[in-house]
């Protein structure tokens, strides 16, 4: 169990990092490769407004979904199972939310508001706080009867 615990741990690790910078660097390309065009005012606010509720929707759907599939629900007792169901979620998760980022960053790269920029630092701040992988929990999780 532990050299699986370990392999789990490391992929989760490599996953979230890749993800992490990954998306970094999509948004550098994106804010490099799209003009700043002059678009309506109106669409504008309509686009920031849409960045601002995905973002608010999407992380907290995130987290709950992780939390109830991972966390809070039974297991199945056989070890592959479990690792399956944490690697499934801990992907959905990321998407869930790097989705968010994407979105913010493309509102920004059109509109160069600040406010989505600022809305990408608090997706930063939830993946690197909330998402990253912690060697306890998923001990824990995997040991759970």
């Amino acid at each position: 169990m532990e050299e699986k615990t370990t392999q789990l741990i490391r992929y989760l690790n490599i996953l979230f990092w890749g993800t992490f910078f990954g998306s970094v660097l999509i948004g550098i390309l994106q804010l490099s490769v799209i003009p700043h065009n002059y678009i309506d005012a109106q669409i504008g606010v309509n686009l920031q407004s849409a960045a601002i509720l995905i973002l608010l929707c999407s992380i907290p759907l995130a987290l709950k979904l992780y939390h109830k599939k991972v966390i809070s629900e039974t297991l199945p007792n056989d070890l592959e199972q479990r690792i399956s169901i944490i690697r499934k979620w801990f992907i959905i998760r990321l998407l869930i939310i790097d989705i968010a980022f994407l979105f913010n960053i493309a509102v920004y790269s059109f509109t160069r508001n600040t406010s989505s920029l600022f809305c990408c630092g608090i997706i930063f701040m939830i993946l690197l706080f909330f998402c990253k992988p912690n060697r306890t929990e998923i001990i824990h999780i995997l040991s759970k009867e």
